[in-house]
């Protein structure tokens, strides 16, 4: 079992607490952890800490469920679910909860960006949507700056885009006037 106070070494010491109402609470301790909290493995001296132990992993544990209990003000969904389900809930929830989402690839053995293949299927419609995008952009450039002979390039550009079909890369048959 992992440390609850680390969450990176091994635990080597375990303790239940029993409340008066029949809750039990649990706690794993590595040594480090233990040692830095002032406990030892000798049983005379562990008495007098663990009840200081408690309160602080009662404290961290409240921290975690504020955390865990943040909503994405788009959707509704909380990080709780995010982290249970391995879902977000909309777009937004990536922006809102990226260092969470982050860390959580993290622990799962992602830690660099996705550089694989975009599907076939979806290849061109990448290709043609970021090629508009673009050109619009060195359009709207370009008459900023009045070099309206590039302007003029890339509208016509852009017009040559508008023929060709977004989902299979081919024209689409269709004639403009003007």
């Amino acid at each position: 079992m992992i440390c609850d106070f680390c969450h990176e070494r091994e635990a080597v010491i375990f303790m239940e607490q029993m409340t008066g109402i029949g809750q039990r609470r649990k706690i794993n301790i590595c040594l480090e952890c233990a040692m830095e909290r002032g406990i030892s493995p000798d049983p005379k001296n562990i008495e007098s800490s663990i009840g200081n132990l408690f309160k602080e992993l009662a404290d961290v544990s409240k921290k975690i469920s504020e955390k865990e209990n943040r909503i994405c003000p788009v959707c509704g969904t909380s990080l709780g679910e995010i982290r249970k389900t391995g879902k977000a809930g909309c777009p937004e929830c990536y922006a809102i909860f990226k260092n969470d989402i982050r860390q959580m690839l993290e622990n799962n053995g992602v830690k660099d960006v996705f550089k694989g293949t975009m599907p076939a299927r979806l290849s061109t419609i990448h290709s043609v949507l970021n090629d508009r995008v673009i050109l619009q952009n060195k359009l709207n450039d370009a008459l900023s700056r009045e070099d309206y002979e590039k302007a003029a390039m890339y509208r016509d550009y852009l017009k040559a885009l508008e023929k060709q079909s977004v989902s299979d890369g081919s024209e689409n048959g269709q004639e403009e006037s003007d």
